[in-house]
């Protein structure tokens, strides 16, 4: 075991005043409505921390990002399931539609395009 397993949970323990309760809602598998087509699922809701921040003007220009998309802090330490595009995570009051979404090399947070 290496020192680097640890850093995830020491990130969150020391952020966890920083970060505000969030819910990552995972969409469940769609069922046939036996005409054609499909009924989504159930989602399956896991509590997680989470910091909303704006992306600076710099990157929005060099990557592309829309002006209304928001830049989401997840600590890693505090989810159960990775998140991924097409999951929704409420956070600040709001729900955000995940469009893309990264780790950091320390692997303590994930960072989400929220749309």
């Amino acid at each position: 075991m290496s020192i680097l397993d640890d850093l995830p949970e020491a990130i969150a323990e020391a952020l966890d005043d920083v970060f505000r309760d969030g819910v990552l809602k995972v969409p469940g598998e769609p069922t046939s409505d036996g005409q054609g087509g499909w009924i989504p699922g159930a989602s399956t809701s896991h509590p997680c921390k989470a910091l909303v921040d704006d992306y600076s003007d710099m990157r929005r220009a060099t990557a592309g990002i829309p002006a209304h998309d928001r830049k989401i802090i997840i600590l890693a330490a505090s989810l159960s399931v990775a998140p991924a595009v097409g999951h929704t995570i409420n956070a600040e009051g709001r729900d955000w539609q995940i469009v893309a979404l990264s780790r950091d090399p320390a692997k303590a947070t994930w960072e989400v395009q929220g749309r």
